[in-house]
């Protein structure tokens, strides 16, 4: 939003400014795009935890995508399956609703995703700009 907001009162923001904002008033505007606005966007969870999606795919950077600590009866009726791996991966295309962990069967899209998160935190942002120090190192 910072950047939308900053574009549409001409002003230019700082390196060190919305780090991770991107300018989406050509969207607001119905302009259409042949490109994404960005590669690929970071969720943060609000336990710490980061996941990051880009086209399709969705990889969430720890045990279990189950942060919230959801009811049982939750988890079965969305059909949540325990697993053993290191992290969570999802093709929305074939399953919208996280239900089939692709992790152990696509570790070249692991590892992708993997490479790209800790390129955002080693720049600490994930658009174009100077390096900014990341506010917790560990993530």
């Amino acid at each position: 939003m910072l950047a939308t907001c900053a574009e549409i009162v001409g002003a230019k923001l700082p390196d060190n400014a919305g780090e991770d904002s991107v300018n989406i008033l050509p969207a607001l505007l119905g302009e259409k795009r042949a490109t994404p606005l960005r590669e690929a966007l970071v969720h943060h969870g609000g336990n710490g935890r980061l996941a990051i999606r880009k086209g399709d795919w969705v990889f969430i950077d720890a045990k279990t995508g189950n942060a919230n600590k959801e009811p049982e009866w939750f988890k079965k009726e969305r059909g949540y399956q325990p697993h053993a791996f290191a992290g969570e991966l999802y093709d929305l295309r074939a399953d919208l609703s996280e239900r089939r962990n692709l992790y152990g069967e696509r570790p070249d899209i692991v590892r992708e995703l993997k490479d790209l998160l800790e390129k955002y935190k080693r720049e600490g942002r994930s658009t174009p700009g100077e390096r900014q120090e990341n506010d917790d190192p560990g993530k």
